[in-house]
């Protein structure tokens, strides 16, 4: 018994220790880039072409996050519930947007929905463009931040016990009055969890948009989102500049993040 209680003992700190490393590699990066561009933040945040661009980027990233709810709670209540052929097939399907490179993923939306192929030429026909305008942008990162929503919401609900939902049933309501009266309500933290996940994943997008939407047309202006602002930046002005773009970025995004999952915590008690 002696024996194994310090190997238990070895066991947690040995864990312990390899959690702090990595933790330490995912701290690291961002401590280093807050402490040397801190002194910029407030004037990135006075700088009117970069706030434009942080505008921009945020009705992308809600466009994404609002449609992966719309569109990935039935899927993902579809994934959860029902065993059906080629299951696994569309479960791939779903993976797949975190398998294929960023930069891909813009060249198959600008071939989508070019003028001469798939869809395009009936899009083109009703004056309807995808590239270098907000709608391509948002479909860019929707197909690549979408996942999470739908997986997040599947696994809340493979979480609840089936019984509720015969019960509710057996008691005469329909199957969509079940699942808003029992699925929805034991789940909606989930949801809105997934939802974030997807909007932070889109707001920090970039390769996509180096193909889809490098510049969007926003009134009679051209305005880079947020990423390809900080890239600009890098490239024509160096790595300081850049700095102080990120760090700005960094601070809101992640402000935001807590911001949700604090009123969410508050919600729940």
């Amino acid at each position: 018994m002696i024996y194994l209680k310090k190997e238990i003992n070895f066991f947690i700190i040995l864990t312990i220790i390899f959690s702090l490393f990595f933790l330490l590699f995912f701290a690291y990066p961002l401590v280093v880039l807050i402490i040397v561009g801190s002194k910029g933040i407030i004037s990135s945040l006075e700088n009117e072409s970069f706030l434009t661009a942080i505008y921009i980027t945020f009705i992308i990233s809600t466009s994404a996050a609002i449609s992966a709810v719309i569109f990935g709670l039935p899927l993902g209540y579809i994934i959860a519930r029902y065993n059906f052929r080629f299951k696994e097939v569309i479960e791939t399907l779903i993976d797949i947007p975190i398998v294929i490179p960023h930069i891909i993923v813009g060249v198959m939306i600008v071939l989508a929905f070019s003028s001469q192929y798939g869809l395009g030429p009936i899009f083109h026909k009703y004056g309807i463009n995808v590239i270098d305008t907000i709608l391509g942008a948002a479909l860019a990162v929707s197909y690549l931040s979408s996942t999470y929503t739908i997986r997040v919401v599947e696994s809340s609900i493979k979480a609840i016990d089936p019984e509720l939902e015969l019960i509710s049933r057996s008691l005469g309501a329909s199957q969509m009055r079940t699942f808003f009266s029992v699925i929805l309500p034991n789940i909606w933290r989930s949801v809105i969890n997934g939802a974030l996940l997807t909007w932070a994943r889109a707001t920090s997008e970039a390769g996509a948009l180096f193909i889809v939407a490098y510049y969007v047309i926003f009134g009679k202006t051209t305005v880079y989102p947020s990423p390809v602002f900080i890239y600009e930046s890098y490239v024509g002005l160096g790595l300081i500049e850049a700095v102080k773009f990120s760090a700005a970025l960094v601070v809101i995004i992640v402000s935001a993040f807590i911001l949700f999952r604090v009123i969410i915590n508050l919600r729940r008690h």
